[in-house]
């Protein structure tokens, strides 16, 4: 679930349909009894909270890390991670197969959070890869203590693996382990996964460390984006930048006597689980509950962490515009904003805090009236079941991201739309817009524009909303999660044997 934190109903979705993943030891090339599956993240699927004999260890997991869980309860391996704290520590995990997983956890001394978390990762990287220039910070110390983060990762790894390991790193918060890690251990195969959008090249170049961050990602056998848009992107960062000789057909970047695959992997969503919560008696009469309780005929949601790359200040302008130009849906169409704390401790999301309530304020101030709240914000986290009554209960979904690398909230809606009903008005600059592309696109920095697609999508006949609803919840449910690891990681075991034919079929000096 993207924007909950609720265990329970976290594991709800994660514990659901253990079948084995068709993807296993026999497709992964120079199969033993000792390889494994290490996954390497910031984020940890575990949280340990409490010491000494109160000391207990907690779930932290949504939709795309209950997907490398399920992975590693059926192989067997690593998760190495950062502990959230100061503490590491080394977890032997319980699993229903036969196979036990552990994880790692690596402690970060504070000063350390500082610089490589919310400095370079947050206030520089972040920003950076959502075309978002004016809000980045570039501090030498920050990209020093970046570089000595991922050190960590990657020795921690090269201690813990052995060379059949497969490791798969993820995103931009390590993305010069492989390098590293490669040096270490050089024929470990390594896969990256860049959860956030990739950059054109002319925005990539603001960053001080261009090439060091392409080399560190180099040192994988395979990168994976989400679009093929963002790989195009990244195969000319490597000409361009580092001037590499790129095969563009074939997405090879010929980099160190090694051949590196670059493809696009669309990430997708538990679209079963979503259905089957959606479908069941709870949040059905949860979605009725709410409808009953807002009042109107028409429900607009929007669903987002508190993050300035949502366009959340600005879909809330467009929706001001809508209730300016159409008097005939006052009192008949309401509006709920769920918005998900999201890094606090920055500046920059406590401003965009204050922003959002002032317009929101503003919005209630000018438009309520004879009872009626047009529009509805919450402050809070959901349960994954709470969400898709949300989700069931709502005529339109509006998702405005400023850029975004793909927006699960968008394939979440869609997979809950079990009666083909509902509208999703989706940014054209969201990665989800290159597949779902019956949704109402929009340009999310025109608030005009946002206006007429919702009057569009409330106007929308029946019958045009089951067409466009049925082609998106076939796409989703046919790209889940599980489908997107198994594709990554049969990609990356092919990409890995390719490198090594490179290497050794490259001439000698």
């Amino acid at each position: 679930m993207v924007v909950s934190e609720n265990n329970k109903g976290a594991q709800s979705l994660a514990a659901a349909a253990r079948e084995p993943f068709a993807w296993s030891r026999a497709r992964m090339g120079r199969a033993s009894q000792s390889q494994r599956l290490v996954v390497m993240s910031n984020r940890a699927p575990v949280e340990v909270v409490g010491e000494g004999p109160n000391q207990v260890t907690r779930p932290t997991i949504g939709g795309v890390s209950s997907t490398f869980v399920r992975l590693l309860e059926h192989h067997g391996g690593l998760w190495i991670a950062w502990s959230g704290g100061k503490t590491a520590h080394r977890l032997a995990m319980p699993s229903p197969d036969t196979s036990r997983y552990t994880v790692l956890l690596l402690g970060l001394e504070e000063r350390e959070v500082t610089h490589y978390y919310h400095g370079l990762c947050n206030r520089a990287l972040w920003p950076l890869m959502h075309l978002m220039p004016q809000m980045c910070h570039f501090e030498g110390l920050d990209w020093t203590y970046y570089q000595r983060v991922n050190a960590s990762f990657a020795h921690l790894a090269a201690a813990e693996t052995v060379p059949d390991d497969i490791v798969w790193v993820q995103d931009f918060h390590l993305a010069l382990v492989p390098s590293m890690l490669r040096k270490l251990r050089a024929n470990s195969r390594i896969g990256l996964f860049w959860h956030v959008p990739f950059p054109p090249e002319p925005i990539f170049r603001i960053f001080p460390w261009r090439e060091e961050l392409l080399r560190g990602m180099l040192g994988a056998d395979l990168i994976g984006f989400h679009t093929r848009s963002y790989t195009e992107e990244f195969l000319t960062a490597c000409e361009r930048v580092l001037e590499l000789q790129v095969e563009r057909k074939a997405g090879v970047v010929n980099y160190e006597g090694r051949q590196v695959s670059v493809r696009s992997f669309p990430l997708g969503v538990a679209a079963q689980d979503f259905a089957r919560i959606a479908a069941s008696e709870q949040v059905r009469e949860h979605a009725l509950r709410i409808q009953k309780s807002l009042g109107t005929p028409h429900i607009i949601l929007g669903v987002d962490r508190l993050d300035y790359t949502k366009g959340i200040p600005e879909r809330l302008t467009g929706f001001e515009h809508f209730l300016e130009r159409n008097a005939k849906y006052h009192g008949r169409v309401t509006m709920v904003q769920i918005a998900v704390p999201s890094r606090e401790r920055l500046a920059v999301y406590e401003q965009l805090r204050r922003e959002v309530e002032q317009i929101v304020g503003r919005i209630v101030g000018r438009f309520s009236s004879n009872g009626w709240v047009p529009l509805r914000y919450l402050y809070t986290r959901f349960s994954p079941e709470e969400l898709i009554a949300y989700y069931r209960a709502a005529d339109v979904a509006l998702v405005t991201s400023l850029r975004d690398g793909m927006n699960l909230v968008a394939k979440e809606y869609v997979a809950s739309r079990i009666d083909d009903t509902g509208v999703l008005v989706l940014s054209e600059l969201a990665g989800a817009a290159e597949e779902l592309v019956e949704a109402v696109l929009v340009n999310p920095y025109d608030v005009e524009a946002i206006a007429l697609r919702l009057k569009e999508a409330l106007e929308m006949s029946p019958e045009a909303q089951a067409e466009s609803m049925r082609a998106m919840r076939e796409k989703v449910n046919r790209n889940t999660l599980e489908r997107w690891a198994e594709a990554f990681l049969t990609a990356l075991c092919e990409s890995s044997s390719l490198a090594e034919r490179a290497i050794v079929d490259a001439p000698s000096h």
